[in-house]
């Protein structure tokens, strides 16, 4: 159809206008930044703890689950958190993350939704069998096919509507319901698999139009109160209505409790009194009569906005670039993931779980182990030294081999592994760096990862000018953007600091560490990782300082890359067909924009040392080690 064609190309000629230099002009509706900070918080809210051999399981096997996370070199875990007989047996974070900062869903969010949906059937706002049509019966298109008019709930629910007005054109467009409703079907609903998130999108729209208020204000007394998940945040669309199929932000221990009220089948327990959240029915119809569907070479199955898992009767909520919660019913264990790993939807993360958890993995005792010192010990040594750096600061030391009998043991399991002090510093180095201000060019150079720009609408303005300065074990990099000053505290060659940051107007919180080296023509170089600690994206950057000390060279990267998230991108939203992908690709060779491309996904930058300076805005950060 028309109206399907006609956005299509309006998304690739946008995304050209991206390669000519003006992104920010991408999007029809500006960026509102988000009024407030999301502050770490790291209660529990009524969730009880426990160690492992408690409730069945040796912390040996949890030290040895975490390292493969760590020693894996496809992904790049932020943080874990493990359930077990509705305990909560270890969380962890790899630092600089905090797993009680909340993090970019992505879509994780939809099985939120799917949450939604049920609680809304079970106040009779709609049912699972309502066609999509009626309910929004004010939305009527000159042309509508035969096989749009019999999509239902039910069909947005477990992604088979093949309504073709995707993701992609959340870029383009104001209104998306109405470009939904436009849009045509890709087969007759109901018949085949096609993952959009915009069938998420509607679902909450219905909601927030049925109920007369927010998704969030929705949620709150019915699914995060009773919980105790602290009210979250949620990106909403141009008109004001949460995204649904993206766009959540929640801690992995909020990502822990919801995998466990579905793990118990809706029920939750507050103090003494046992609640029904979640019908019980609904749980189970979500995670049954599975829609087969293929991923690369694996199947799978789709129930209501949930993913199957391959392990008995276990499923998950699955956002990209690693944000997992899997629920076990076998093991009576629930596990939730935050990373920053390429991957769509399954990682190496997953094979892990299946690995350690699955069912081929060595039997969880039913009763309390005996407590083990020794492997509590272990695991605490461990979980010191997780790392989401690029470049670790530490090296994972090699264990103690302990006593093996009384009270010896336990003395040397209390007593902790001996540290060697450490004696803040300058390296030598930053002498060769001069301490004026660098002038940088024009380019395409951003403080924020290309992804989480794209991603967020956000795009503020680029670097013009940049100047160093060190203090022991500490490097402040001080970025003049538009006509603001953003400083940057990172840790020099030790851990990582944490502090805010604003661009484009919204406060982001970050961790940021650097190292001196020199390359191999003996040049200065310094790199320096800024780490958004509630998004998957880490922005790198490599300072090259000439030895005339008067010319800086800079590169920058970032993770996930951007090459990466594109074929994620196109092989998300292009319907299967790769039209959109080939209309772009051969726009972007017609306007010879390949080179453009790839600035565009690495930039490069040249500076000049000013002999006098800039005038510079009074500086404002605010960090924390």
């Amino acid at each position: 159809m028309i109206s399907d064609l006609m956005p299509q190309m309006k998304t690739a000629n946008l995304l050209i206008h991206f390669l000519q230099g003006t992104p920010e002009q991408i999007s029809p509706y500006p960026f509102v930044p988000y009024p407030s900070r999301q502050n770490p918080d790291g209660k529990i809210y009524g969730m009880e703890r426990e160690v492992p051999e408690a409730e069945g399981v040796p912390s040996r096997t949890i030290a040895d689950f975490y390292a493969a996370l760590r020693d894996c070199p496809d992904i790049r875990v932020h943080s874990i958190a493990i359930m077990r007989h509705g305990k909560m047996i270890t969380e962890s974070s790899f630092q600089p993350y905090s797993s009680g900062c909340p993090h970019m869903m992505f879509s994780l969010s939809k099985s939120v939704v799917g949450m939604a949906v049920g609680l809304a059937v079970k106040e009779n706002l709609f049912s699972v069998d309502d066609k999509l049509v009626d309910l929004f019966p004010e939305i009527r298109p000159p042309f509508r096919s035969a096989r749009f008019n019999n999509i239902t709930v039910r069909h947005l629910l477990t992604m088979t509507s093949g309504v073709k007005y995707n993701e992609v054109f959340s870029i383009t467009d104001k209104d998306w319901v109405k470009g939904f409703l436009s849009s045509d079907c890709l087969f007759e609903p109901g018949t085949a698999f096609y993952y959009n998130s915009m069938n998420s999108y509607i679902l909450s729209a219905l909601i927030c139009k049925k109920s007369g208020t927010s998704l969030v204000d929705f949620l709150m007394p019915r699914l995060f109160s009773p919980l105790g998940i602290p009210k979250p945040r949620w990106e909403t669309c141009p008109m004001g209505i949460e995204k649904g199929g993206w766009g959540l932000y929640l801690r992995s221990i909020d990502m822990l409790k919801l995998g466990q009220l579905y793990l118990q089948h809706g029920a939750w327990k507050n103090g003494n009194k046992k609640i029904q959240v979640i019908p019980e029915q609904w749980v189970i119809d979500s995670t049954s009569n599975w829609i087969p569907f293929e991923e690369g070479n694996r199947s799978s199955g789709y129930g209501y906005q949930i993913r199957q898992f391959p392990a008995k009767d276990a499923y998950q909520f699955n956002g990209v670039f690693g944000q997992y919660v899997v629920v076990l019913p076998a093991r009576d264990m629930v596990i939730a993931i935050t990373s920053g790993s390429g991957q769509l939807f399954h990682d190496s993360s997953l094979e892990i779980i299946e690995k350690f958890f699955g069912d081929k993995a060595e039997p969880l005792a039913e009763m309390p182990l005996p407590n083990d010192v020794m492997a509590v010990k272990k695991l605490l040594d461990v979980i010191d030294y997780l790392y989401a750096e690029p470049t670790p600061k530490k090296q994972v030391p090699a264990l103690e081999e302990p006593p093996q009998k009384g009270l010896s043991r336990l003395f040397h399991a209390l007593k902790g592994s001996p540290k060697p002090k450490h004696i803040p510093s300058i390296p030598p180095l930053s002498k060769t760096i001069p301490a004026g201000d660098f002038l940088l060019e024009d380019g395409f150079a951003s403080l924020m990862p290309l992804i989480l720009r794209s991603v967020t609408n956000n795009f503020p303005s680029s670097p013009k000018a940049v100047r160093f300065s060190f203090e022991p074990d500490l490097c402040r990099c001080t970025f003049l953007c538009g006509e603001s000053e953003i400083t940057i505290d990172a840790g020099l060659q030790t851990n990582a600091i944490r502090s805010w940051i604003r661009l484009g107007g919204e406060d982001y919180f970050i961790g940021s560490s650097a190292e001196l080296t020199t390359d191999e023509e003996d040049r200065t170089v310094l790199k320096l990782y800024i780490h958004f600690l509630q998004a998957p994206c880490t922005r790198l950057m490599k300072f090259i300082f000439y030895k005339d000390g008067h010319k800086v060279f800079l590169r920058m990267d970032e993770l996930p890359s951007v090459k990466t998230a594109t074929e994620m991108l196109f092989g998300l939203v292009d319907s299967g067909s790769g039209s959109l992908k080939e209309i772009t690709m051969e726009a972007i060779s017609k306007n010879r924009l390949r080179q453009r491309a790839k600035e565009i996904m690495r930039p490069r930058v040249k500076g000049t040392l000013l002999s006098d300076g800039l005038d510079r805005p009074s500086e404002g950060n605010d960090s924390e080690s």
